[in-house]
């Protein structure tokens, strides 16, 4: 494979293909934040992987091999030097009170799959992109791609590091999926956001597990979200009677930041709720056996949790009752 071309233009040229690009990115694309940073190194690699070090990951093997890489996006795309970054939101009105009766699934996680909604629309950016600067070459990547993703979007302008470890914009809140687009022609900047948390604690306050052991440090070995979809095992004890209701993944410390409860409902229509995933009946699930669970998890992000693993999660929020000839059946969502 050849080497990736390095395209550079003057600055009157390079600003106007980086307008041309929000322009298309913010409105025929429907993101709802654009930003651009350098492909050069992040000095967040050394931290993530002192994270993986002291145990912290848990069940997130593939952080702890690939931790040094991630912080480099030109080992994603020989000759990098820019990094245009995306987001959308899916900040809706609050929840309700949860159901005693029902299972609950984090927010990001009751809609169409943003993988595959984001990727899309990152291919037709870097389509723009060619047409605007030829000879450079793109790459896409959301969330699965090796990339300091969170990093990236702080240099970019695109929100500021909460002490949930989320990242955070100060209008849209903490509700935001991200996208990346990395490429080899040089594009002008943004400046990172001054401003930050202050002194708020309320999404340590409410982690119900102590996961956030301090500000900006996550122990995924006690956080709800890697015991529901990362561990592929049995959950251990203290998971036990300790999910809070949650079969997938858990966004407490989100749902408490004052920005978030502030912020107006600003849900991208890309990624409307699904409402047969607002309140999932406890009974229903424990019924369903392999064609069920794929049609309700169809084209979402439950996807990523196999049967097994989902009654596991279940049986962890509601021991199923022992009844002779009780077998599980399909379905319909």
């Amino acid at each position: 494979m050849p080497r990736a071309a390095l395209v550079t233009y003057d600055d009157e040229v390079s600003e106007a293909i980086v307008e041309t690009l929000r322009n298309c990115a913010l409105g025929e694309l429907e993101f709802d934040l654009f930003g651009v940073t350098g492909a050069d190194p992040l000095p967040e690699g050394g931290a993530l992987a002192a994270w993986c070090a002291s145990g912290c990951a848990a069940d997130l093997p593939y952080l702890s091999q690939t931790a040094i890489r991630r912080a480099d996006p030109r080992a994603f795309l020989p000759g990098a030097r820019s990094v245009v970054c995306v987001a959308m939101s899916y900040h809706e009105d609050a929840d309700p009170p949860p159901r005693a009766d029902c299972a609950r699934v984090a927010r990001y996680a009751r809609r169409r799959d943003y993988h595959d909604a984001m990727r899309s629309r990152l291919v037709r950016l870097g389509r723009r992109l060619a047409t605007l600067s030829p000879g450079a070459r793109w790459r896409p990547a959301v969330d699965t791609a090796p990339l300091l993703e969170r990093a990236l979007a702080i240099r970019a302008g695109l929100g500021f590091v909460g002490k949930n470890t989320a990242l955070v914009h100060p209008r849209l809140g903490p509700e935001l999926l991200l996208g990346e687009l990395v490429t080899t022609a040089e594009l002008p900047r943004n400046e990172p956001l001054e401003i930050g948390c202050g002194r708020c604690t309320a999404c340590l306050d409410a982690c119900p597990t102590r996961a956030l052991t301090a500000p900006y440090r996550l122990d995924a070995t006690r956080c709800i979200s890697g015991w529901t979809i990362e561990r592929r095992g049995p959950l251990p004890p203290d998971a036990i009677a300790g999910l809070h209701g949650f079969l997938f993944g858990c966004d407490l410390c989100q749902a408490v930041c004052p920005i978030q409860r502030h912020a107006a409902a600003a849900c991208n229509p890309v990624l409307a709720t699904r409402p047969h995933l607002q309140d999932l009946p406890i009974e229903s699930l424990r019924r369903l056996d392999e064609p069920g669970w794929r049609l309700l998890a169809a084209g979402t992000p439950l996807r990523r949790l196999d049967l097994s693993r989902m009654h596991r999660n279940l049986d962890a929020l509601a021991p199923a009752p022992q009844a002779k000839g009780q077998g599980r059946r399909s379905l319909r969502a």
